[in-house]
């Protein structure tokens, strides 16, 4: 059972997240094509340039992979539309990620970003503020089109939450625990419920499903962070005695979560998934 695997800790997590990306290979192909089909329409060149410059090196594609992951967790044989909409969606959701990066490396005043260099480093902050904000610009302007408008709607309150989340990280020196947890949640875990929540939504998954797989992105959320905290040495973690072990404990409520979702490979995805954030993160904090 992953749950064991999760306390003992082990295994390889560089094969189950082969074995995700393999399981939807072609849902997250129409998405990188998409993106890049982006760049070529813009009618701007200098704006194509610094749109195809980003994206020249994709990510790792995680939360369009929870949105059709959980997606097809309920609903493996989609209709046509509903997977037009999915990947969509996706590739949305991949922009406002990536709207993200752009401020977050701007703020930290960051210079590399996957292995290239950071849009501020090479065309200036101004640029790549304005650079951000067109990706959250294109990213609702997809998002506008899908019928299910509701996506809209959970998308604004995440952008809002982890505008929030950043703000009080920013303000506030000395923080409590419950506090690192409040804003960890706000940053990170509610993008991550609201992919899986908007994924079921779109197969129109039962309410007791939708609340399942919320539960699952929120606590895998958790436990991601918190591990991306303990390998980074992040201050507010250390102060606060956040251990691995804490990130294992919302690990476990994840694996929990899906529990009763019925069998399939898109399920054994999401625990794949699960299990190599986890064991990825683990890994590089023994390297440090």
């Amino acid at each position: 059972m992953l749950k064991n695997q999760i306390i003992k800790g082990g295994g390889e997590g560089m094969l189950s997240f082969i074995e995700v990306k393999n399981a939807i290979s072609k849902e997250l192909y129409e998405v990188e094509m998409n993106l890049k089909n982006i760049g070529e329409d813009l009618k701007s060149s200098s704006t194509n340039e610094i749109y195809n410059y980003f994206f020249k090196v994709p990510g790792k594609y995680l939360r369009p992979s929870l949105i059709i992951l959980s997606a097809k967790a309920i609903k493996p044989d989609m209709t046509i539309e509903q997977r037009a909409q999915l990947i969509n969606l996706c590739v949305a959701v991949e922009l406002i990620h990536s709207a993200s990066l752009v401020h977050d490396d701007i703020i930290d005043n960051d210079s590399i970003r996957r292995g290239q260099k950071t849009l501020n480093n090479i065309y200036g902050r101004k640029v790549a503020v304005l650079a951000g904000d067109a990706f959250y610009a294109k990213a609702f302007s997809i998002l506008l089109n899908i019928p299910k408008r509701a996506a809209e709607r959970v998308i604004t309150n995440v952008i809002e939450q982890m505008c929030i989340a950043e703000i009080e990280q920013a303000q506030n020196q000395e923080i409590s625990k419950q506090d690192y947890l409040n804003i960890i949640e706000g940053k990170t875990a509610a993008f991550m419920r609201a992919c899986c929540k908007l994924g079921a939504e779109i197969v129109e998954a039962k309410e007791e499903e939708i609340i399942a797989l919320e539960n699952y992105g929120l606590n895998l959320g958790m436990a991601y962070q918190i591990m991306d905290d303990c390998k980074d040495g992040d201050c507010n973690a250390i102060k606060n005695n956040i251990t691995v072990e804490n990130s294992k404990e919302f690990a476990v409520k994840a694996d929990e979560a899906i529990g009763n979702l019925k069998p399939t490979i898109y399920k054994q995805g999401l625990l794949n998934l699960l299990k190599y954030l986890l064991e990825y993160s683990n890994h590089e904090i023994k390297k440090a």
